[in-house]
């Protein structure tokens, strides 16, 4: 995985709001749309919404500090 793929994913799963809303795609630098789906096994699929250049994480874990205060869907307006 590329490295800003990496960080992209990292900030999604434990960034404030700001910062995931800052996100950009790792692959275009384009927008992202981010959705968390809670359940047993929860999971976070990050979709570009330019090139759709995707990735995803399923794991058992809480939704991240954001999803509290944007929702469990976001698309991101990274600055330019």
């Amino acid at each position: 995985m590329k490295a800003a793929w990496q960080q992209v994913l990292r900030t999604a799963v434990s960034g404030r709001a700001d910062e995931a809303l800052r996100l950009k795609c790792g692959t275009c630098g384009g927008p992202l749309r981010i959705v968390f789906t809670a359940g047993e096994h929860s999971s976070l699929s990050i979709r570009c919404v330019a090139c759709s250049s995707a990735i995803a994480l399923d794991a058992e874990r809480e939704a991240p500090a954001w999803v509290q205060s944007l929702g469990a869907t976001i698309t991101t307006a990274p600055e330019t």
